[in-house]
């Protein structure tokens, strides 16, 4: 060890203290060893650049995040603050985190506005975050921030019929105020409520909005200007609400997007946000039902989104489309979602769909797509892709190269791996995977289906097993 050079060892304690699954806090023993490391350690302030704040949080915790700052000197700053706490009872009042343990960190980082590069805040409660869009509403400059991601996790606020509580902070507060922005351009916001009107949501590469109270997202005209102020905009998430319907005329919002992620709760409210958009660049789309999640007791149908989703890159009108429930799809307007441009496609927690036709219309849509993810969904999909069709293609998605299952029938797969082997008309499944999480769907490792799927070059993994490479 001795004999290693400055810039080897330089090299080895960057990757120790960029590791993102490690304890920054742990790095300061390096310091300690010998005075050359410690010399090393301390003349690269990089290496003291990524700052993380976890829960419970006790007052040595800020006299070290008062000296990784210290130690960082001008490099960029990476803050990680996730203070939720695994014991909470749900009581929004009761949150041994609040606004005044929030306060001294404020007072810590806010100093250091102009080298945050990355931020990212996880919160149980509102009043922290609140603090913290108190504290930054009048910085003027973050001259390189560079993505921003703020979560309020609980979902259940996003559930048919919440507002958004506490009702004393319900005022919106702008987003770094007036501050300029110009390297910001990822952004996630996770139940937080801000002010819509403001210039820092512009120039963006990607946007998330998740799990908002419906009663705070943006107006539909405040969500055109966003998607105005950025034309670059590559990937776009929505889980949950989108913006408020609160004008008659209709919005056209054409978007260069690449990848579309959506969370639905609402299949008719879906199905009007998406006839809004046209998407001529789309090749990755995410559908995932996340009322399973957020409302348990509710139960919703997928059929009509699925139905409007399959006659979208034909330009059918939905009044020529079998429906689930008999209700009107033709006052959504135009078809424009380009199912044939699709490259990638998943869908999660997809598990009520009473027209077993409407995913089957999916995949014929889908022309071009290579990747097919199924998370949790019904194992019908799945077996959707092991059935022999008429016509000039033998089987559904014929350039299908990448499977992967999670929670699925491992049954159904392998029948549908088996069935399509051999086909001079299809591209071959080059990589198949097959993922358990749950009790219901675990494998034990060496049993009769696991062996089997290992045999049929599939990629085995979960909470028993490691990783069988094909």
């Amino acid at each position: 060890m001795e004999r290693l050079p400055t810039e080897i060892l330089s090299v080895i304690f960057s990757l120790i203290a960029h590791d993102p699954t490690a304890n920054p806090m742990s790095f300061a023993a390096i310091t300690h060893v010998c005075s050359r490391w410690r010399q090393i350690a301390l003349a690269d302030g990089s290496l003291w650049s990524r700052v993380v704040l976890t829960y419970p949080l006790y007052p040595h915790h800020l006299s070290y995040a008062i000296s990784w700052l210290q130690r960082s000197a001008n490099a960029p700053i990476d803050i990680f603050l996730d203070l939720r706490d695994p014991s909470w009872d749900w009581n929004e009042d009761a949150h041994n985190f609040r606004w005044q343990e929030m306060e001294p960190i404020m007072r810590i980082f806010l100093p250091h506005v102009c080298r945050w590069r990355r931020l990212e805040l996880l919160m149980d409660t509102w009043a922290p975050i609140f603090t913290f869009l108190w504290y930054t509403r009048h910085v003027k400059s973050a001259p390189i921030l560079e993505t921003v991601s703020i979560s309020r996790c609980n979902l259940y606020f996003a559930a048919r019929g919440q507002v958004f509580r506490p009702i004393s902070l319900r005022q919106p507060i702008q987003f770094f105020g007036e501050a300029a922005l110009e390297r910001l351009t990822s952004v996630s916001l996770a139940g937080v409520h801000i002010n819509w009107n403001q210039p820092s949501l512009r120039n963006l590469t990607n946007l998330e909005l998740k799990f908002h109270a419906s009663d705070v997202m943006p107006s539909i005209q405040q969500f055109a200007a966003i998607f105005e102020a950025c034309p670059s905009l590559i990937h776009l998430a929505l889980f949950g609400w989108g913006p408020i319907f609160d004008i008659p005329s209709p919005v056209r919002l054409l978007s260069n997007l690449e990848k579309f992620s959506f969370g639905f709760l609402d299949t008719h409210y879906a199905i009007r946000l998406l006839s809004l958009f046209e998407f001529p660049r789309l090749e990755e789309f995410v559908l995932e039902d996340i009322g399973k999640v957020v409302s348990p007791l509710e139960v919703e149908d997928s059929t009509n989104l699925l139905l409007w989703l399959a006659s979208a890159s034909t330009g059918t009108s939905p009044t020529s489309m079998p429906r689930g429930d008999g209700s009107d799809l033709s006052r959504y307007g135009p078809l424009t979602f380009p199912l044939a441009n699709i490259r990638s496609f998943e869908l999660h927690g997809i598990q009520h769909v009473t027209n077993p036709d409407a995913v089957r219309i999916i995949f014929q849509r889908l022309t071009s797509l290579t990747k097919l993810t199924l998370y949790n969904d019904v194992n019908s999909i799945l077996e959707l892709l092991g059935v022999p069709i008429a016509g000039s293609q033998p089987f559904l998605l014929p350039l299908l190269q990448e499977l992967r299952c999670q929670d699925m029938d491992p049954e159904i797969l392998l029948n549908v791996v088996t069935s399509r082997e051999g086909s001079d008309a299809l591209v071959p499944l080059n990589k198949v995977s097959f993922e358990f999480t749950s009790r219901t769907s675990a494998l034990t490792a060496g049993s009769l289906v696991y062996t089997r799927l290992v045999s049929a070059g599939i990629e085995v993994y979960g909470s028993s097993g490691s990783w069988i490479t094909r």
